[in-house]
């Protein structure tokens, strides 16, 4: 029997705290939670009744979206969903709490009759479960939700800025679980200018051009970078300051003397890393452990 295999996007949602409730609480609230879900999906203008249904998780559902705009789920949708879970928390006591994580990944998953299956679903499971997004949500009293979007979720969608989708607002953090080792996640809490309870780091430089990693680093125009890992070089004033972290970044090990304009790719290199900008050859370039800022 052939399976069918499509690209879907990825929506899954976990109420925060839902093991804690009695079990007549945890039935009132999964029906507030379709209910919530299924008018902000209405009211952001997304169909999501013409593809699968959602697949219940007890404490939450994930949810595939064929041909949605992202840019309308990532924004608009989010937006709306934080609105009414607000309202609803306006209305409610603490047992009664509806507060969610949130996260959106897409690639392709399989029906296979029963349900469905594939590394991508997997992926976007593992991403609600992070503990950044768990601490982020749970400093963050005034919102309704924290959402996190895989590192490809923010390059192909994130990165390029559209107001409506809060791109200066997410913070890029470890995404670590289980199988996935060495990836990236980038979260957002909405109502807040930067996700609270958690260190991350901010991409800089889309709006000037800048050119972006697989894991939704961006190396910025005016020549210096940052990456999805954390490991930065800046330039200042036209001269560089120092070494990036040693061995992160597309660029460990090189060395470069009179540089306008930089830009990675998918490169792995292994060793330090010194960028030099100016304009006097005679001048020695920073080097590892100098008097530059880097590690």
């Amino acid at each position: 029997m052939k399976h069918k295999t499509q690209v879907y996007s990825i929506l899954v949602v976990d109420i925060e705290r839902f093991g804690r409730r009695a079990n007549p609480v945890q039935l009132w609230l999964r029906e507030r939670l379709y209910e919530i879900v299924g008018k902000a999906f209405s009211e952001s203008g997304i169909d999501a009744e013409s593809g699968p249904k959602p697949s219940d998780r007890g404490d939450g559902f994930f949810w595939l979206l064929s041909g949605t705009d992202r840019t309308v789920l990532t924004g608009r949708f989010v937006d709306v969903l934080d609105q009414k879970l607000r309202a609803h928390a306006r209305t409610s006591n603490e047992e009664g709490a509806l507060r969610l994580r949130v996260a959106l990944h897409q690639g392709d998953v399989t029906d296979d009759g029963p349900g469905w299956v594939g590394e991508e679903l997997n992926t976007a499971c593992r991403l609600v479960d992070i503990e950044p997004l768990r601490t982020a949500l749970a400093s963050g009293p005034r919102a309704g939700l924290a959402l996190a979007v895989s590192g490809e979720w923010h390059r192909q969608v994130v990165r390029h800025e559209d107001s409506s989708v809060a791109s200066d607002t997410f913070r890029c953090v470890p995404f670590e679980a289980k199988e996935i080792q060495g990836a990236h996640a980038w979260i957002r809490v909405p109502g807040y200018d930067a996700p609270p309870g958690i260190s991350g780091t901010r991409a800089e430089g889309a709006s000037r051009g800048a050119a972006t990693g697989r894991d939704g680093g961006t190396t910025r125009a005016d020549g210096g970078a940052t990456h999805g890992d954390g490991g930065s070089t800046r330039g200042a004033g036209g001269r560089g300051e120092g070494a990036a972290r040693a061995g992160q970044g597309p660029f460990a090990g090189a060395r470069f003397d009179r540089v306008n304009q930089v830009f990675g790719g998918d490169q792995i290199v292994h060793g330090g890393q010194t960028f030099r900008w100016g304009s006097d050859p005679e001048e020695p370039a920073a080097r590892d452990g100098g008097d530059g800022n880097g590690a």
